[in-house]
């Protein structure tokens, strides 16, 4: 339910401070510890951390800025310049394994929190992570904007995607890394929505195979580093049920606090999806495949079906590639004449990746609509009508 369970919202806030001993107790245990807990994104600069390894507190920043014409049906659209401004506070409190995520989006009006969680991950094979987080479904989604390949996320991945939700996730690697899962149950409700409402619930889960080793973080693996990147290859497969029932907030001026409404109209929905991610020192590819069933309360039941892919290829090592992706959708298939298809191409200059990344696409779209009687309760990916586009953004991750 890309409307009602595509974006979520929790309220918890993580805060670490001290400085800890540095007996050699300690300092073992944070040695041979520091493995199991997740990697932070590079580079590390910004940080603070006790002798030990304890505690440690970094400062980040990802924000992008673009110029983008844009015209559907061949009129020119609004169009925003500062694309996202992120600032974060990660790290680890008392155990390396005890780690930490806080960070908020500062572009929109108003600002909103994007994460606040928190990891416990005493060894590889398992963890858990409880707080606002990213949900399961579609790892391209789950990169974050400055870790894709291309400015934004593909527009069918996002209309399949469950989006952020509060909730607890189980997670880890098995197998020297060769098998990867998360598994996890979520609250089912929207970005800025603090209040859950009752019965609203959301299970989600994804497995990875990975024969090769297990890929990298971003999606220009071979812009990164002094060294060629490894051959990885990953296969998963993924899926979610839910049960949501939207609402709505209203503004009480004599408490300064949003009232939440439900709405008395529940959806459930179940999907599932398939990837497949391939890396090497010259070439990365991604695809993805989904299916949904979406049952509203009081319309009828309907099949969303979707697919992407895009390759890139290095041109200049660690410095400039190209990039190709496209996807389709098919919102229902009992509802002719709302097909969506996207092309995309792109050039882009990692400066030093990731940190500064230049970007030049050019992108087609078309999504097509029978009309709103025929669409009924069925949400589009895309606004009804012919878009292109030309996107030249600057992302900044530190």
């Amino acid at each position: 339910m890309r409307s009602t369970i595509a974006t979520r919202a929790t309220l918890a806030c993580v805060v670490a401070g001290s400085v800890a001993s540095t007996s050699p107790a300690r300092a073992a245990d944070a040695t041979n510890l520091a493995v199991a807990s997740a990697a932070a994104p590079a580079p590390e600069r910004f940080t603070l951390e006790s002798p030990d390894g304890a505690y440690r507190l970094k400062l980040g920043l990802d924000t992008a800025y673009k110029f983008e014409p844009r015209f559907v049906n061949g009129q020119s659209q609004n169009r925003d310049t500062i694309y996202a401004v992120r600032p974060s506070l990660r790290g680890n409190a008392v155990r390396p394994w005890l780690r930490f995520l806080l960070e908020v989006e500062l572009a929109q009006n108003p600002p909103y929190l994007l994460y606040s969680h928190l990891e416990i991950r005493p060894i590889p094979a398992f963890g858990i992570r409880v707080g606002q987080q990213n949900t399961p479904f579609s790892r391209h989604e789950n990169r974050g904007f400055t870790r894709i390949l291309f400015p934004d996320t593909d527009a069918v991945a996002e209309y399949f995607w469950t989006g952020r939700d509060k909730g607890l996730t189980a997670f880890g690697d098995l197998g020297s890394d060769r098998v990867d899962y998360e598994a996890g149950i979520y609250a089912g409700s929207p970005l800025r929505q603090f209040t859950t409402v009752a019965g609203n619930y959301v299970l989600e889960g994804r497995l990875a195979v990975n024969p090769l080793g297990k890929p990298s973080d971003t999606e220009f693996a071979y812009a990164l580093g002094s060294d060629p990147a490894p051959s990885r290859l990953s296969v998963a497969v993924q899926g979610y049920y839910g049960r949501v029932q939207t609402a709505s907030e209203n503004f009480n001026p004599n408490t300064f606090k949003f009232d939440v409404a439900p709405s008395g109209v529940t959806t459930r929905e179940a999907a599932g999806g398939a990837d497949l991610i391939f890396e090497s020192r010259r070439v990365v590819l991604l695809a993805e495949a989904y299916a949904r069933r979406t049952t509203p309360e009081a319309a009828a039941t309907y099949t969303s079906l979707g697919a992407g892919g895009q390759i890139g290829v290095l041109l200049l090592p660690r410095a400039l590639d190209l990039a190709l992706r496209a996807s389709w959708a098919n919102p229902s298939t009992a509802i002719d004449g709302a097909r969506f298809l996207s092309g995309e191409a792109q050039i882009a200059w990692y400066v030093s990746a990731p940190v500064l990344i230049v970007k030049l696409r050019y992108g087609l779209g078309d999504q097509q609509s029978p009309g709103t009687a025929q669409l009924g309760g069925v949400d589009l990916p895309a606004r009804a009508g012919r878009l292109q586009i030309v996107t030249l953004q600057v992302n900044l991750a530190l």
